[in-house]
């Protein structure tokens, strides 16, 4: 209400340079021209036309042309008497009401489909290897199908013959929530022809945004995801800087830790080859090495025990050295943690682990591994990429937002 006082007088304004004659209560013939003002609004959705008088007998605005070039407005006819009804339903709040309650309804069934008995559309009944049953919560599912797009497709058609399709700048494709809507209900009436095939199977996950078109009725759903939508460009502004500082702790990432996550310390086992320690449970990996490069050069297995496939280890000695293995063990690659994740070998993986260090989600073990995998000088790096990362690159991204 505000927003439309604000605006409404701009708006008279506006329509007096145009030639259009301004609106006034006491003038019977006011808003007769309005069509000209709602071609420069639309095209945003029915919230541009806050500040435009609505139709007489109506709570808002709408224009003038034929909907689908044969429902009119005029009263004494029977596409306008059509029409008019369509209007009146739209513009009932039980309508937005019994839809909304659809909605909710059609999530919960949706919330109890049971994939591990799914075949084909999910209700063929032991057809499925392996299955024998019923297809339990699906056949809801499947049996609803038809119900919700059937409804939700007669709420598209009263609100396109109360709003018009597209043409008119009121119209109901000129709201993008309409168009979402819109696509939604089309989808769901391609997937239920006979003779789809298998591709009704991937048409059918659309049916999934039914749940989003409660913000279509909800206004401050809107508002927020309005919101969202109008701080995309800072957002880019600060995606762009996210992309600079993955590359750059990427980069010192790879030059400092490229494969050092791989050290473990490994048991070595004289007079043995790894065949001898294949069939142990307790090896993790087993490799071949020469100790010793005496005159025999004998080949000795060294095994990596389960107790010992967590713990990172180093070979060099510096000031604040990493974990140096004990004696009867030594220091050797191996495969990477979090089966082969979690390290800095390459550009992509180093971006996986500073994304992970920066949502602060198990940090701290990768920090510890690190360090004991060369010098524990390397917690400054993850300090840094901490502090910078987690406490600033993403509240700036929040700041934005609170900004719009």
């Amino acid at each position: 209400r505000y927003r439309a006082e604000r605006r409404a007088p701009r708006l008279r304004h506006e329509m007096a340079d145009d030639g259009v004659k301004p609106f006034d209560p006491d003038d019977p013939d006011a808003g007769t021209h309005l069509e000209k003002k709602a071609g420069k609004i639309g095209g945003m959705g029915v919230d541009e036309l806050d500040g435009v008088p609505p139709t007489p007998g109506f709570k808002r605005f709408y224009g003038e042309e034929r909907s689908l070039g044969y429902f009119t407005l005029d009263e004494d006819t029977v596409p306008g008497k059509i029409r008019r009804g369509c209007i009146k339903i739209v513009e009932s709040p039980w309508f937005e009401n019994i839809i909304l309650a659809a909605i909710l309804i059609n999530t919960i069934i949706l919330c109890t489909m049971e994939p591990l008995k799914m075949e084909g559309r999910g209700c063929e009944e032991g057809v499925r290897i392996n299955y024998q049953g019923s297809p339990g919560n699906n056949r809801a599912v499947e049996d609803s199908e038809a119900f919700f797009t059937t409804l939700f497709t007669l709420e598209a058609v009263v609100k396109v013959v109360a709003m018009g399709f597209i043409l008119d700048k009121t119209s109901y494709l000129k709201d993008g929530w309409n168009v979402m809507d819109f696509t939604v209900v089309i989808i769901s009436i391609i997937s239920a022809m006979p003779g789809m095939g298998n591709g009704v199977s991937s048409l059918r996950v659309i049916r999934v945004l039914r749940p989003l078109r409660a913000m279509s009725i909800l206004p401050g759903m809107r508002v927020l995801i309005g919101t969202m939508i109008a701080a995309i460009p800072m957002i880019a502004n600060v995606m762009l800087f996210c992309l600079f500082f993955f590359t750059v702790f990427g980069i010192l990432g790879m030059n400092l830790y490229m494969g050092v996550l791989r050290n473990r310390c490994f048991t070595v086992v004289t007079e043995s080859a790894c065949v001898d320690h294949a069939e142990h449970e307790s090896n993790e990996f087993c490799r071949e090495i020469i100790p010793n490069f005496g005159e025999d050069r004998n080949v000795t297995a060294a095994v990596l025990l389960s107790d010992d496939s967590e713990q990172t280890c180093t070979n060099t000695s510096m000031s604040w050295p990493g974990y140096l293995c004990p004696a009867g063990m030594m220091c050797l690659k191996a495969s990477n943690p979090n089966y082969g994740i979690t390290h800095f070998d390459n550009i992509a993986h180093s971006w996986l682990t500073i994304f992970q260090c920066i949502t602060l989600e198990g940090w701290t073990p990768i920090m510890y591994m690190t360090m004991d995998a060369t010098t524990g000088w390397s917690v400054i790096y993850f300090i840094l990429l901490v502090f910078t990362g987690g406490f600033f690159l993403l509240n700036l991204a929040l700041a934005v937002i609170t900004e719009v």
